[in-house]
């Protein structure tokens, strides 16, 4: 099997791709015929390029994963091969070392405006074949048409089977962990609806500013860049019915029923259904941070809203009633990304009403570590009288899988190998998704929602908060 990775120089193959198929390959899980070729525009050398390799996993791996003999012999596995993507005769030297009845994975690891190029270009080479694969990372595309138009140009040379779109949050352990909670305990599936939920609340937080994507971002922004694809993957999972088999297209079949039961934004209603904002200066841990306009490559007039809540309906009988609150941004007080299931009070309280009772949660924590957490009700140790005290059932995943804990990428790429296609996203998903965000953008458009402006190292607008209060809740920004 060979693996080609286009962008072999760049951040995410080393950072992610190749630490991931290192542990694996440590881990003996890599067949001994697999070879890796780290694909790029820079004039290297195979020496040159497995040095940087190995400087990088020096980096990017934990100091008790790095193995000098280890990766000195997953280095034997890597080369490089220098292609401008541009120069469609670079791709000869792809046909030298592969051809159409081998089995090729293509990673995409470069921006989106190349993916047809490329493909085009492969298919010159008469190397993709059955046993091809082709992988691409989000986004695919900028709105629902050119969306289409990259689909379309994926789907002349593969099968809708050979192509996996990679949004890594479907990846990670808690998130597969949705599924086993929901599916696999009986307690939780029978109360998993609005006899039971008062409302939904889905974060996806970050510290990080732009990271030297200033000009990238500033023409995308939270909705296209965050909400779209990770958010909407992880509301997908949260209302699902259950699918027949956890490893069959009916996962696809049924995230895909949830976002066409979405209901539409419509233009008079978006100030009470969303709140877009942009960071201006503040401070994380102390350390002053500069206001989004004053970033390098954007726009000093610009509007790009780096932060978006918004409360959403699902139109169907599961869900109906149940408000789902869902918010991203950048530059916010802490990294966190989960999802908390507030539900309803009990009919009626029989305890001292000096007690003070909560409402049980649920809270399903994704990063930085992934946990799950149940608060529920006790009785508070006492010489008379029940008064209720809130405490947490925690299972924190390290705690009892630390030897066994993949990450997101090394979870999805051996999915990939082995032509695992249920936690991918399916051509019309991703379509039905950008259908969902451009009818929201256009509803932004013409309300002219205005644009707050949030303190950097805090939690996104105070009109944010206005938003989730109408539902007589709050954000869940507590501290562990």
């Amino acid at each position: 099997m060979n693996i080609f990775i286009f962008g072999g120089t760049g951040d995410l193959a080393q950072r992610k791709l190749l630490p991931a198929l290192y542990r694996h390959f440590k881990a003996a899980r890599l067949s001994s015929q697999v070879k890796v070729y780290g694909i790029g525009s820079s004039s290297l050398d195979i020496l040159s390029y497995q040095q940087e390799v190995k400087n990088k996993l020096t980096i990017n791996l934990e100091s008790i994963e790095y193995e000098e003999s280890t990766v000195n012999r997953f280095l034997e596995i890597i080369s490089y091969i220098k292609i401008d993507f541009n120069i469609n005769k670079d791709f000869d030297s792809l046909k030298k070392i592969t051809s159409n009845k081998d089995r090729n994975l293509f990673y995409l690891a470069v921006s989106p405006i190349f993916y047809t190029l490329i493909a085009d270009s492969l298919n010159n080479q008469s190397i993709i074949g059955s046993l091809s694969s082709i992988i691409v990372e989000k986004p695919i595309g900028n709105d629902l048409q050119s969306s289409i138009d990259i689909n379309e140009s994926l789907a002349l040379y593969f099968n809708e089977s050979q192509i996996f779109r990679i949004d890594h949050y479907l990846g990670k352990e808690a998130v597969q962990n949705l599924l086993a909670l929901r599916f696999g305990n009986i307690l939780f599936e029978k109360i998993w609806s609005n006899v039971a939920v008062d409302h939904v609340q889905i974060t996806v937080a970050e510290t990080l500013g732009l990271e030297k994507r200033g000009s990238y971002y500033d023409q995308t922004g939270a909705i296209k860049d965050m909400l779209q694809n990770h958010l909407l993957q992880i509301l997908c999972l949260v209302a699902m019915e259950p699918p027949t088999h956890i490893n069959s297209e009916s996962i696809r079949d049924e995230k895909l029923k949830v976002l066409r039961s979405l209901r539409p934004f419509k233009a008079n209603e978006t100030s009470d259904h969303l709140v877009i904002g942009q960071y201006k200066d503040g401070a994380i841990n102390s350390k002053t941070i500069t206001s989004y306009i004053d970033e390098i490559g954007v726009n000093q007039e610009s509007n790009t809203e780096t932060f978006v809540a918004l409360k959403l309906w699902i139109d169907n009988w599961r869900w109906s009633g149940v408000p789902f609150f869902l918010r991203t941004g950048k530059r916010m007080a802490e990294k966190r990304s989960e999802i908390v299931i507030q539900f309803k009070s009990v009919p009626h309280n029989i305890f001292d009403s000096k007690s003070k009772q909560k409402d049980n949660q649920l809270i399903i924590r994704l990063q930085p570590e992934e946990s799950i957490k149940l608060k529920i009700m006790i009785k508070k140790p006492s010489a008379s009288g029940f008064h209720l005290q809130e405490l947490p059932l925690d299972l924190l995943f390290d705690d009892y899988y630390e030897d066994d804990h993949l990450d997101a990428y090394e979870r999805l790429l051996m999915d990939i190998i082995e032509n695992k296609p249920s936690l991918f996203m399916r051509r019309d998903e991703v379509e039905e998704a950008w259908r969902f965000t451009d009818q929201l953008v256009n509803s932004i458009s013409e309300s002219e929602t205005s644009l707050a402006k949030y303190n950097a190292g805090s939690w996104g607008p105070s009109s944010s908060d206005l938003l989730i209060a109408n539902q007589n809740a709050k954000w869940n920004n507590e501290e562990d």
